[in-house]
Formats: C-alpha cells, structure tokens, sequence
C-alpha cells in the first residue's frame, strides 16, 4: 500500500508540470494573439498612410523586409540558433515556408493601398479558414467536419458580403473593384498553407523561429528590392511625417511576425487563425481615427459573420487540441505512456 500510496504521489507530481505548461501555453497565446492582433491593425494603418503619402507600395514592404532582416541579423549572433536544416526535404520545406510568407506579406500589404486596413483584414480572415481546409485535403487528405463546414460557409458569406458592400460604395471601375477583392483573398490563399507549413517546420520539427524568419527576410528583401526597381520608380526623399508612418509601419510589422511564429510553436494553425480574428475589430476601431471610415451595415454585417465563422473553425480547433492533450497528460498520469 505504501509502495502504490508513493506511486501514485510521484506520477501526480510528474502530471502537474504538465497541466500547469498547458495552461501556460494557453495565456502566451492569448497574450501574443492580442498584441499580435494589435500590432499588425497598426502595421496596416502605417502601410495606407505611407502609401498615401506617395510612397510605392513595393519599396515599402521592401524596406519591411530590410528593416527585419537587419533585426535577425542582430539577433541571431545573441540566440546562436541551428541556421542548417537535417536533410534536403526539410531544406524544401524551409524554402517554401519563405515563398509563401513573403507571398502573402506583398498581397496582404499591397491589398492595404488599395481597400480600408478592416475591410482588407475582413476578406482575408475570412477566406483563410476555406484556404486552409482546402490544402489540408489536398496534401494531407483530411475531411472537413460538420461543425468545420458551418464554420468556413459563414466565413464565405461574410467575405460575399463585403464583397458586396464594396461594390455598393466603390465609385472606381470594376477593373479596380476586381483588384480591391483578388489582392486580399490572393493574400488568404498564400498565408492559410504559410501558417500550416510554419506550424510543421516549428511546431513538429523543431525547427528555430529565428531560423524561418532569417531565410524568409532573406529571399523577401532580395526579392522585393529586384521588383521595386523593376515595377516601381522608387521614392527615397520623404517628409519627416512619412519617415516616421515608415518606422511604425517597420517595428508594428517585425514585432508581429514575430509574434505570429511564436504563437504557431505551441498552437495549430487553426487556433491561430482564431486567435488573429482580433486583428479585425481592432483595425476597423483605428479605421475611424486613422481614414476617418467606418463600415456600412454590409460590410459590417460581413465582417461579423467572418469573426463567428472563423470563431467556430477555430474554436472547434482549439477544443480539439485541448482534448489531445489532456489525454496526453492522463496516459501519462496513468503510466500508459512507457
């Protein structure tokens, strides 16, 4: 009895780490996704001001990717992380997790210029959940469920939506509507797998955060200054005033990339998603202040249903993860696990 009563003690000691990390885990998402969420509904605002100010839209998110690559650059001699990969499939791997970030970085920023910061975020939330369900089937064969589907079919009516309040209050040609709805959903269809990928390179792999964003930065900056000068006539004079939406629109975006890739290291890429729905309601708030708009009763009423859709989705996710790992911890408790 002694011997079972002093088993039973030590394995409860060896499982309360455990819950206590999950909980942990739990409130460092919560309070990365916010500041995340925040960061990134700035980063928007200083992107549309910037290029309002007559800035090209290429050279900024190439200065973006400057002003990060500077950022690892000093970082990485400090943490001293694994800049290898252990074999040529994760090297692949390693490669397309760069394009596509930086992919969906130039459609996300570029959508900034051409539509409101909320109503952009609003179409891209809402497309991501159907992005990422449709990668899953085709590369993992994973079925979506029902709850999932309800989930992904109100995240689409909301970006219908939207798409038709735009339309309704858009004085510009349909070739500029056209670009106005492709850009933030082109933008959905790259950053959906990008977090999937990410979330298997440093969620599964092990693979360093510092490690992913060093060779993303890398190709993007090298990329973006080829397109810049290619596509754009580059603008290097500015107003101290368009100096500073630069350095905002820089330090809001690296800090929440940043933030995004630390979320992913302990959350799956569905409760991400969830998770940065945040970045709407805040983007619409600092619409008001920053381009004096604010959403019609469509694009409003989109944009709620895309924050429920995407709550289900997420939710669901996250419901699912929590399960998995308390019954981790059980087995453990129990002893199944050796």
């Amino acid at each position: 009895m002694a011997t079972t009563k002093t088993h039973h003690q030590d394995t409860s000691e060896d499982s309360s780490p455990s819950k206590t990390a999950v909980y942990r885990d739990s409130a460092v998402s919560l309070l990365l996704s916010v500041s995340c969420a925040l960061l990134s509904a700035l980063a928007a605002q200083f992107m549309r001001l910037s290029s309002q100010a007559g800035v090209p839209g290429l050279q900024l998110i190439f200065l973006m990717k400057l002003a990060q690559l500077i950022f690892y650059l000093v970082v990485l001699p400090i943490y001293r992380p694994k800049l290898t990969t252990e074999d040529t499939p994760q090297a692949m791997v390693l490669f397309l997790s760069a394009v596509t970030d930086n992919l969906g970085t130039i459609f996300a920023f570029l959508s900034f210029v051409f539509v409101v910061p909320g109503i952009a975020f609003g179409v891209i939330q809402g497309s991501i959940p159907f992005s990422t369900a449709c990668v899953a089937f085709i590369f993992l064969k994973e079925r979506v469920g029902v709850l999932d589907s309800c989930g992904i079919l109100c995240c689409a009516a909301g970006v219908i939506l939207v798409a038709f309040g735009m339309s309704m209050d858009d004085e510009s040609s349909s070739r500029g509507l056209t670009i106005s709805l492709l850009l933030p959903i082109s933008a959905a269809f790259t950053k959906g797998p990008n977090n999937v990928i990410m979330r298997f390179l440093i969620g599964v792999r092990g693979v360093s955060v510092l490690t992913v964003m060093f060779y993303a930065q890398l190709l993007g900056t090298v990329v973006l200054l080829a397109l810049t000068y290619a596509f754009e006539t580059p603008r290097w004079t500015m107003s101290g005033r368009t100096v500073g939406y630069v350095i905002g629109l820089c330090l809001c975006d690296t800090f929440a990339s940043l933030s995004v890739k630390l979320i992913l290291k302990v959350e799956k890429a569905g409760v991400v998603a969830t998770l940065l729905t945040l970045v709407i309601p805040f983007t619409i708030l600092l619409d008001y202040p920053f381009q004096s708009h604010f959403p019609d009763a469509m694009e409003l009423g989109g944009i709620t249903l895309v924050v429920l859709g995407t709550a289900v989705v997420g939710g669901h996710a996250w419901w699912v993860n929590r399960q998995e790992m308390r019954q981790k911890i059980l087995l453990e408790k129990m002893n199944f696990s050796k």
